[in-house]
């Protein structure tokens, strides 16, 4: 049994805020140079989207225009919680879930994302679940917190 992965971080925003840049802003801190179906192919996407609603969809689209799906959104509440089936390069029924909440903390406030359910994928699922242990280090940690503190100042 694959643990789910749990990483937090605190950002000099308020959540109402911390959402809308988590969620509207994607495209401007999720480092897509590295981390898109894009980058496979050494391009960059055009943009990454979030649709603002459950049942929408996060897409990457592509260089070519090509658009392509990487998560379902299966909880959107602003300011709360983010939640979506994660299938990025991957076929729908191999999602993982992710859980993003945003918990203020006096002027700030905590983000604490949560990665479970690797053990669908089978044998792959553990080496999946350590490649995201890391990688949400730099998603979370470094881009994400980074581009709020900057947006903060």
């Amino acid at each position: 049994m694959t643990d789910p992965i749990r990483k937090t971080v605190s950002v000099p925003l308020p959540p109402d805020e911390a959402f809308r840049v988590f969620t509207a802003d994607m495209s401007l801190w999720w480092p897509v140079e590295t981390h898109s179906l894009s980058a496979s192919s050494g391009e960059r996407p055009k943009s990454v989207h979030v649709d603002a609603h459950e049942g929408g969809h996060i897409t990457e689209v592509k260089a070519d225009g090509a658009r392509a799906n990487w998560a379902t959104i299966t909880k959107w509440q602003p300011g709360e919680k983010f939640e979506f089936d994660w299938y990025v390069g991957r076929d729908p029924s191999e999602a993982t879930c992710v859980s993003v909440t945003f918990l203020a903390d006096g002027a700030d406030t905590i983000v604490t994302l949560i990665h479970d359910g690797f053990d669908r994928l089978g044998a792959q699922g553990a080496q999946m679940a350590a490649n995201y242990n890391t990688g949400w280090d730099g998603v979370l940690g470094e881009r994400f917190g980074g581009y709020c503190r900057k947006a903060a100042a």
